[in-house]
């Protein structure tokens, strides 16, 4: 995902987006199995809107059912789930179903990783 080119006292750090993309795709589908209250996990910041340098990290926003408890210790599962999955660096927000005022405008540029199809019950 990086590569680091080293050249005399120069050194380049490359990053493939598209490979980021795709393994962040793998990991958000594994994470929508190992998390039932996971419902939505989508791409925000410098990678979403194609602006990452070499030393970019990954910020993703997870949207949840609900938070309850300490927002932290509720953030700690998914942060350790991604970060042993990821060769990069991490930051992530989690949200419940209703989003945070001002929120609007990360969403408008993200990518949609992964989300959870809602299943309807059937009708008797």
């Amino acid at each position: 995902m990086r590569r680091i080119i080293s050249s005399g006292a120069v050194k380049a750090i490359f990053l493939d987006r598209d490979e980021v993309l795709r393994r962040l795709q793998e990991v958000a589908v594994e994470a929508l199995e190992a998390f039932p209250a996971l419902q939505e996990v989508r791409l925000i910041g410098s990678l979403a809107a194609g602006t990452a340098t070499g030393t970019s990290d990954v910020d993703l926003l997870l949207r949840v059912k609900e938070i309850s408890g300490n927002p932290l210790e509720a953030m700690k599962p998914y942060f350790f789930f991604f970060s042993r999955r990821l060769e990069i660096g991490l930051d992530l927000l989690l949200v419940g179903s209703d989003l945070p005022p001002g929120l609007e405008e990360a969403l408008r540029g993200s990518i949609l990783l992964a989300r959870r199809e809602e299943t309807e019950s059937p009708s008797d």
